[in-house]
């Protein structure tokens, strides 16, 4: 049972897909001095399947599907008299302890909203200050359940044959397999765990605050350079509760970016390229000390971790018109190395497996401008809207995530 659970600790994280942001449109872009703009992000996603560190997808609850075995069940017992005694039932039936009795089974879904409030201000001419924190709503539904198979059904049957002396200890062994969800769930309750069952969270995640200044603007080539940090104001996960997504990193990350574009002139197109470097801090955080063979009979303790850093770089290509219409479309990059803890060997194996990711996506966008119509005076208040999907090509290590992202500004 330890085994299956295990395994949703690590599914359950997947709804953490916006831990990354890479967008294909950074550009060189900055405010004129004085003005404002508030703008509201919203994104939104359904996750159902992952990939593996080899980019095959898999479905969510796929990975739940591990075996209960004799040697499962006679592990969970405490009595040594009766793991001896079921221990010679199952050598005198010809049952091995390493037979599975059934498997795991369960449905996973994932539903993702991200509301973003973000403040940009043109301190200068070249400067642009910026502040973003975005409010997560998510779901996680989980449906739970226990298939017998042939070698556990001719267990059970074994035990019920009336020329069979039969003990109470395989009784007892029996009575795991017919009850296992709800003997999991005990299991949990017994060591501090919440029970399996759906999820359902809002909170604010991490706040990010940046800094971007445009260093060359000519006719041909326009640059900037920003830096900045995300500080861990979202909630993290509850380490007894399975199913529960926290809403921040709980470190700190320092970043920079350099964009640079190529106006072709006359055209209003704009060839755009981009790359981030993020620097995850160390951490404190407190975790449940899983290992790969216990993942629910473990301590909680606070750790010190750090998070591998991320790497996102994209290009794209860009239209704007004098009606204010424009679109793009564009490739990002991503990658995040290993995620490294101090704890003990056995504990940091499980939680270092699978962290490196990787994935390539495509973007496109359109949008509309309405500073040029009030320019022209034809509307009272300048505003921005930007209607954006982002596909994923090929990923490793991370949720297959295609996603659709609205943004709205009005500048003051």
């Amino acid at each position: 049972m330890s085994k299956s659970v295990r395994v949703l600790v690590a599914a359950s994280a997947f709804a953490g897909l916006l831990s990354h942001s890479a967008f294909a449109f950074e550009d060189s872009r900055v405010m004129p001095k004085g003005v404002r703009r508030l703008s509201f992000r919203f994104v939104n996603t359904n996750i159902t399947q992952k990939t593996d560190g080899n980019g095959y997808g898999l479905e969510l609850e796929k990975p739940l599907e591990k075996p209960l075995t004799f040697k499962d069940i006679i592990k969970s017992e405490k009595d040594p008299v009766k793991k001896q005694l079921t221990t010679g039932y199952l050598t005198s039936e010809n049952f091995a302890q390493s037979d599975s009795v059934g498997d795991f089974k369960a449905d996973i879904t994932s539903k993702v909203n991200v509301y973003a409030p973000i403040l940009t201000y043109g301190l200068t001419d070249a400067i642009t200050l910026a502040a973003a924190m975005p409010i997560y709503d998510m779901q996680m539904s989980v449906a739970t359940g226990f298939r017998t198979s042939d070698t556990g059904q001719r267990f059970l049957e074994s035990l019920a044959t009336p020329y069979n002396n039969q003990t109470a200890s395989a009784r007892d062994a029996g009575d795991k397999i017919n009850n296992a969800v709800g003997r999991l769930n005990t299991k949990l309750t017994d060591n501090g765990y919440s029970t399996l069952q759906d999820w359902h969270g809002k909170g604010i995640g991490d706040t990010q605050m940046l800094a971007k200044y445009r260093y060359l603007n000519n006719e041909f080539t326009k640059s900037a350079v920003t830096t900045g940090f995300v500080a861990p104001t979202g909630r993290l996960d509850n380490p007894d509760n399975l199913i529960d997504k926290g809403f921040g990193d709980g470190q700190w990350d320092i970043f920079g970016q350099v964009a640079l574009d190529e106006p072709l002139l006359d055209t209003g197109i704009t060839f755009n390229q981009s790359v981030k470097y993020t620097n995850q801090l160390p951490g404190k955080k407190t975790i449940r000390m899983v290992t790969r063979d216990e993942a629910i009979e473990v301590p909680k303790q606070e750790v010190k971790f750090k998070l591998g850093d991320k790497i996102e770089a994209a290009v794209a290509a860009q239209i704007e018109t004098e009606m204010g219409f424009g679109g793009g479309v564009g490739y990002n990059f991503y990658t995040k190395q290993k995620d490294i803890y101090k704890v003990p060997q056995a504990t940091k194996e499980k939680l270092e497996d699978s962290t490196f990711e990787r994935s390539h996506q495509a973007e496109f966008e359109l949008v509309y401008s309405g500073v040029p119509a009030f320019k022209r005076k034809e509307i009272p208040v300048p505003f921005e809207t930007k209607l954006s999907y982002k596909r994923q090509l090929a990923s490793r290590n991370m949720p297959i995530t295609h996603f659709v992202q609205f943004d709205c500004g009005v500048f003051f």
